[in-house]
């Protein structure tokens, strides 16, 4: 009976004296919020939810004192995505507020096969834009470039959404670039950068590997994709992967013949159209290339050179001459040509496994 009183006793003194305890405990207060985004998901897609994944949030207390504080338990008011363009996510926690930035990107363009993200509006009113056309799967993709001499760049029409739509009925990710157009170099090249630099982080929302990324282009587009597939210009000097494989259609391949292009800037010298002009930045590293043309195309020649200098570095290639046709005639369908866009996709995927 005594050791139970002594023991009653004991845990009474105990709970009182952990009561006084925490009676004496200061209580603070959390006077601010500090956010750093610096590894948190930029670029937003019109539609997506804020995803608070990296983010790392801070409370400030009014003894001085810093804890960081479980993003669950913060509250994030999403900005509007249109128009395109960096915008405020704001940051609630203990009604105390901070904010950071992320970029939106609305839909420009929906249907029931694509929708149409605006990166920005030029200054000449030339739109960027990137339309997905995905099966998902974590499977790779290939970025899509039209033609149209740098001066037009149509991401629904047959050397853009019809490439994208075949490559889909494959089995792969396809992804149109509108890059811009009626601007100078390095701006089109820019924007293939700021396009995979969008997709890499939107990856598991669209459900694309980056790994084995391919590239394809036609005429002036696959000028620009044959640009970027070379380290001097291109994916090395941005910091990103090779491309697995460049497709290249009528290929505008040297600006020799294009001096008047709006590509080159009004200053432009002989060392920047050398930088241009892939046949002559081709080495053993190059991509697997895939090329096409019609007989008849002025371009012929070019790529003549372009699949000899292919031939010269041991790059594992494939190049078509077909007769009855004419430039940009995208998938050719009805022509000799028809059926290109099966063997490129081939070609790619054999470099992959």
């Amino acid at each position: 009976m005594k050791k139970s009183i002594c023991v009653y006793l004991l845990t009474a003194l105990l709970a009182l004296l952990g009561c006084t305890a925490a009676q004496e405990a200061p209580q603070r207060t959390v006077t601010g919020i500090e956010v750093d985004a610096s590894q948190a998901k930029y670029w937003y897609l019109s539609g997506q939810e804020i995803d608070p994944t990296g983010l790392v949030v801070t409370a400030v207390y009014d003894d001085g004192s810093r804890e960081p504080i479980p993003t669950a338990d913060c509250e994030y008011q999403k900005p509007p995505f249109a128009p395109a363009g960096e915008k405020i996510v704001a940051v609630t926690y203990a009604d105390q507020e901070a904010s950071y930035p992320i970029y939106t990107l609305p839909s420009s363009m929906e249907t029931e096969e694509y929708k149409t993200y605006q990166i920005r509006i030029n200054e000449n009113k030339s739109p960027v834009t990137l339309t997905p056309v995905l099966v998902g799967e974590n499977k790779p993709f290939v970025l899509v470039c039209p033609g149209g001499g740098y001066e037009a760049c149509s991401p629904y029409g047959n050397e853009g959404y019809a490439y994208a739509a075949r490559i889909k009925e494959l089995g792969y990710n396809a992804i149109i670039l509108q890059y811009s157009i009626n601007m100078p170099h390095p701006t089109p090249l820019d924007d293939v950068n700021l396009a995979l630099e969008i997709i890499a982080e939107n990856r598991e929302y669209w459900q694309v590997s980056m790994d084995n990324y391919a590239v394809i282009g036609s005429s002036a587009g696959a000028h620009l994709v044959g640009c970027w597939s070379t380290p001097e210009v291109g994916y090395a000097k941005y910091g990103k992967a090779k491309p697995a494989a460049a497709i290249l259609c009528y290929p505008l391949i040297s600006l020799d013949i294009r001096t008047d292009s709006v590509l080159l800037p009004e200053n432009a010298d002989a060392a920047l159209i050398e930088s241009l002009s892939v046949d002559r930045q081709v080495d053993s590293s190059f991509p697997p290339t895939y090329m096409w043309i019609f007989e008849e195309d002025s371009l012929k020649p070019q790529v003549g050179r372009m699949d000899a200098v292919l031939e010269e570095n041991s790059v594992p290639h494939i190049t078509r001459y077909y007769t009855g046709g004419r430039h940009g005639l995208g998938l050719a369908p009805g022509t000799a040509a028809e059926g290109w866009i099966d063997e490129a996709v081939a070609f790619w995927i054999e470099q992959i496994h």
